[in-house]
């Protein structure tokens, strides 16, 4: 599917994606390294409370709020959460650029329906930027593709990917959030994100070994990057519960071990459609906007809007002190996401 056909489906689904949503284009303006803590609320506002008027015109700002997205092994859906977040987050009247970092095996283009004609290796190899390379793709999410297929890139030098970590910084003002798509684990090339940005939201499922290995990421990135909010969604979950449950695992044990406590940002069903709308290479909130996963989608969207405005407004909390944010989610709705 071409970009000019991603985007047509795009506009046409920007209504059903939004609903009742009053989100708005917000006032953002947080990169890399200027992000100091502040106080934290244990219960956030509710929606109507932050006074969101849509299509308000938000003053621009030299830095993006950039948020890594990233995972512990691989299968765990993290390129399908990227790919719908940054339509969701789009279709609420953001600026949005996707960064594929996935070195060497690059795949959020499949998932959004496009053929990059350049890639984050222009930026690594010198010369251009990362509002260069990036091409339009659905609801005017902007992609930054990575090269696939290309066995170099998973094992750069340090100093090119420095390179890479500095360009998603320097994006300035043409972004309002940037969602860096890392490779699953802790080899270099993902790490050289996780320990720069302070934004970070990890996905897991409630398979064991991915609850594992996505324990071992937040160990690596609490202890070189003490700055950082860890945030997690559960993927491929049965119900509510079982995310509330398996959020609930992860964070006893970061308690206990790492004296961090997480950010719960909510669940992601097990749908088949999901599937279906990764062989069509179409999100499945424009392909299935009504179908349950998308439901989630769309909650967990929401409640990232929600810490990251927060977070600007000076409401948060550190997470090495602050209470989770599970209590909002009422397990007891059933398997439904709001």
């Amino acid at each position: 599917m071409s970009s000019s056909a991603s985007s047509g489906n795009g506009a046409t689904a920007a209504g059903d994606l939004l609903e009742e949503d009053v989100l708005t284009r917000r006032r953002l303006g947080r990169g890399l390294y200027d992000l100091g803590a502040s106080p934290f609320t244990s219960s956030p506002s509710k929606p109507q409370e932050l006074s969101l008027v849509k299509d308000e015109a938000a003053a621009p700002f030299p830095r993006p709020v950039v948020v890594c997205v990233t995972s512990g092994k691989g299968g765990t859906g993290k390129s399908v959460l990227t790919s719908n977040l940054a339509v969701h987050l789009a279709a609420s009247g953001l600026k949005v650029i996707a960064v594929d970092a996935d070195m060497g095996l690059a795949n959020l283009h499949l998932l959004l329906g496009l053929q990059p004609r350049r890639t984050v290796m222009e930026v690594i190899e010198g010369g251009a930027t990362i509002d260069d390379i990036a091409e339009s793709g659905p609801i005017g999410v902007r992609l930054a593709g990575g090269g696939s297929g290309r066995p170099e890139m998973a094992d750069l030098h340090p100093s090119r990917l420095r390179r890479l970590v500095a360009a998603v910084d320097a994006v300035g003002e043409r972004a309002d959030v940037v969602l860096v798509d890392t490779g699953a684990g802790i080899g270099r090339s993902t790490t050289s994100f996780l320990y720069a940005i302070e934004e970070i939201l990890v996905v897991t499922s409630p398979d064991l070994t991915a609850m594992t290995d996505g324990y071992a990421v937040i160990k690596n990135v609490v202890r070189n990057n003490r700055s950082a909010r860890v945030f997690v969604v559960v993927n491929r979950a049965q119900s509510a519960v079982e995310g509330l449950e398996v959020f609930g695992r992860i964070d006893r044990v970061c308690q206990r071990f790492l004296e961090r406590r997480l950010f719960y940002l909510g669940h992601v069903l097990n749908d088949p459609r999901v599937t279906t709308s990764v062989a069509a290479r179409v999100p499945i909130l424009l392909n299935q906007p009504a179908a349950p996963a998308s439901a989630c989608l769309r909650g967990v969207g929401r409640a990232l809007l929600l810490e990251i405005d927060q977070r600007l407004a000076g409401t948060m909390a550190d997470g090495r002190a602050g209470a989770t944010h599970a209590a909002r989610f009422e397990p007891d709705r059933g398997p439904e996401c709001a």
